[in-house]
């Protein structure tokens, strides 16, 4: 991203919401001991840092000639590999439960839909015998990146450049339905599925118009160096941790919390706390892409063999092995599909379309260069 090497703290963080998804859902999905019952709450960190890091590469940007079809390109360039690719082992997975335990499945049908559609990062909208009203039964987690690039493409489209003030108005209003919606259902576990529609939405909107709201302030955040990386990591690990599943909690965790580590991480700047932090932030979309998947395939070998006891601690022993196959997705399937369907963009989209105007050669070369920088942000951001 633009800036990148200012924030290094923040690939960290999210490298550490991710592996905190992976245990919250080790403990849910994989058979393993519950230890971060509020481990579900990364993703609303994911939202925050989104909307600073996608304000910090894309605004200034947007505002000097970016077209919106070149913002979206980017932006699904950036987030579909990943999610194709578990939407495709997940929909695999419920098409041999299909077969091997009909009776624990949605009719074959209803899968073959459900899963056409979670290809295309689309939801589920109806009741499933055996999958609920969850939108994306191929792949959980896909619930939180629908509404990412819907909220990127709404920012993109009419939020970017507008004033802080239509900002806080966002934020305000996301803040209240998530209140309100938090109370109604008893938890902010909410918006993966279509009963709990408008909960992803608040969530999204919240997160989302904080971090670009905190982006805005930037400038004014006063350098902290090392003291508040440490300070922002242990917090961030403490908030999701802390064993209370109440709603109460939860509400000052998005609310108050976690803006809070995101402030203190930005005043870090360059600093970075984790060894081998860089990588871990390199893996945590597609840890977070692939996991839930790779869990219910394991679980599911486990019931057919007939072992799979719940709350086991040897399932954590599927972390490091899920974070080899992040690395492997990584490497292998990720950063090459970007890179070819990076050089699909067309050059258009880098530019708002005007009227074209003579080049000289220095133009050209640097226009060139531009672009090639672009592309490179597509494997960064």
């Amino acid at each position: 991203m633009a800036g990148h090497q200012r924030y290094r703290l923040l690939d960290e963080l999210r490298g550490v919401a991710a592996v905190a998804v992976l245990v919250f859902h080790i403990g849910t999905r994989g058979g393993g001991p519950l230890l971060l019952p509020n481990g579900f709450l990364a993703v609303d960190f994911f939202f925050m840092l989104s909307g600073f890091v996608i304000a910090e590469a894309y605004e200034a940007r947007l505002q000097a000639g970016l077209t919106f079809t070149g913002f979206a390109a980017r932006r699904l360039v950036r987030m579909a590999p990943v999610a194709v690719l578990g939407a495709a082992i997940g929909g695999a997975y419920l098409v041999a439960r299909a077969f091997a335990a009909p009776a624990r499945s949605d009719p074959l049908i209803e899968v073959v839909g459900a899963n056409l559609l979670n290809l295309m990062i689309l939801p589920k909208l109806w009741h499933g015998r055996a999958t609920g009203w969850e939108l994306f039964p191929a792949n959980g987690p896909l619930w939180s990146l629908f509404f990412e690039i819907a909220i990127n493409l709404i920012w993109a489209a009419f939020l970017a450049g507008r004033s802080s003030r239509v900002l806080c108005l966002v934020v305000s209003i996301s803040a209240g339905f998530l209140v309100a919606l938090g109370l109604h259902f008893g938890s902010l576990d909410i918006g993966w599925e279509a009963i709990s529609l408008t909960g992803g939405a608040a969530r999204v909107g919240f997160g989302f118009g904080t971090g670009l709201l905190l982006h805005r302030m930037r400038a004014g955040i006063p350098a902290m160096g090392r003291p508040s990386a440490i300070m922002a990591l242990t917090a961030l690990v403490y908030f999701l941790a802390l064993p209370l599943p109440l709603l109460g909690w939860q509400l000052l965790i998005v609310l108050v919390c976690m803006p809070a580590v995101l402030l203190v991480a930005v005043a870090a700047g360059k600093e970075q706390v984790l060894p081998g932090g860089t990588l871990l932030g390199r893996l945590s979309y597609p840890l977070y892409g692939i996991h839930v998947p790779l869990l219910a395939l394991t679980a599911g070998a486990l019931k057919y063999v007939g072992g799979g006891a719940s709350g086991h601690w040897t399932a954590l022993l599927l972390a490091p092995l899920l974070l080899v196959a992040a690395w492997a997705v990584l490497v292998l399937i990720d950063e090459p599909a970007r890179r070819w369907l990076a050089r699909r963009i067309p050059a258009s989209a880098d530019s708002s379309g005007g009227t074209p105007q003579p080049q000289t050669a220095h133009r050209v070369r640097r226009t060139a260069a531009a672009r090639h920088s672009a592309r490179g942000q597509l494997l960064r951001n």
